[in-house]
């Protein structure tokens, strides 16, 4: 299901990819028919959910990490948190050193 706010863009892109819309170069005085597609997006994780189809909720949730990722559901609530993120800092970087700060654990991958 699309967001009822993107709907018209997703209309509008699915034409453009699949049809093309005539146009008018007034440069060269003449029409051409031009396809176009949308290449990238800045938006919070939410927003990437919804224009993308991937799910951002959950133990899978990290689209980088996908089925390599540590997730753990806290023990007072239904939250869900990511660890070992220090793993994609240099080797050498302090924070992989840190335990108190992230999960006790220093990171060693």
């Amino acid at each position: 299901m699309t967001d009822i706010y993107l709907s018209p863009l997703t209309k509008d892109l699915k034409l453009m990819w699949d049809q093309g819309v005539e146009v008018f170069d007034g440069f060269a005085n003449e029409t051409f028919k031009m396809n176009a597609m949308l290449f990238c997006t800045i938006n919070d994780f939410l927003t990437y959910g919804n224009i993308s189809g991937y799910s951002v909720k959950g133990h899978k949730a990290c689209p980088i990490c996908e089925e390599d990722i540590t997730s753990q559901q806290l023990k007072q609530g239904r939250k869900i948190i990511y660890l070992q993120h220090q793993r994609f800092l240099r080797s050498y970087h302090p924070y992989r050193r840190l335990k108190k700060t992230f999960n006790g654990h220093q990171e060693t991958n």
